[in-house]
């Protein structure tokens, strides 16, 4: 009799598991996750401020929720000439769309109005800096495709193609009162 009561005492207390590890599977989309991969798009723009191309890319991270700064380099890099047409492009900028929306939030996300909607974009939408890593923040699984990359490139100019000269210039520091300097014999 003993071992019939532990018995079910076990299945019961294994079916409540079960029953919550499927009902949890139920909401797992609405968990917070780290990223592992993002769409990176570039967009050409030529001299006459017209979208050439548009190029997307997907992107695996090397580190969860990071592009590391070596990873930009040699992005920016790979895709700063087109080789079809033979053109530089110089880089413009680099944006950042990460939606970092919390449980709470969806509900008032997915029913707010296109006035409301502006703020939500501005706090997604992020002008990069500077050329060092990127990191986003966790995301909700089901928003893990939205989450990109845009770096805008714009068609060098005919000047900075001849222009090889570095953009900075050596600054000549000079006492006002110099010295002569005499060299000295030496005797044998």
């Amino acid at each position: 009799m003993e071992n019939i009561e532990e018995d079910t005492i076990e299945k019961l207390n294994d079916t409540w598991i079960y029953d919550f590890e499927n009902t949890d599977k139920l909401y797992q989309d609405f968990y917070k996750d780290n990223l592992y991969y993002t769409t990176i798009h570039f967009i050409y723009i030529s001299k006459t401020n017209e979208i050439n191309k548009i190029k997307k890319e997907n992107f695996l991270m090397s580190k969860p929720n990071c592009i590391t700064r070596e990873e930009i380099v040699g992005i920016l890099k790979r895709n700063s000439f087109d080789y079809m047409e033979k053109k530089g492009y110089s880089l413009l900028s680099i944006l950042k769309y990460n939606i970092s929306l919390n449980v709470e939030e969806m509900d008032d996300f997915l029913h707010c109005k296109e006035e409301s909607l502006d703020n939500y974009n501005m706090r997604f939408f992020v002008s990069v800096k500077n050329i060092d890593a990127i990191y986003f923040e966790k995301s909700i699984h089901m928003f893990h495709d939205l989450n990109e990359v845009f770096i805008l490139f714009y068609e060098k100019t005919d000047a900075d193609k001849n222009n090889t000269r570095p953009m900075t210039r050596k600054i000549y520091l000079q006492n006002k009162a110099r010295r002569k300097t005499i060299k000295k014999q030496y005797k044998d």
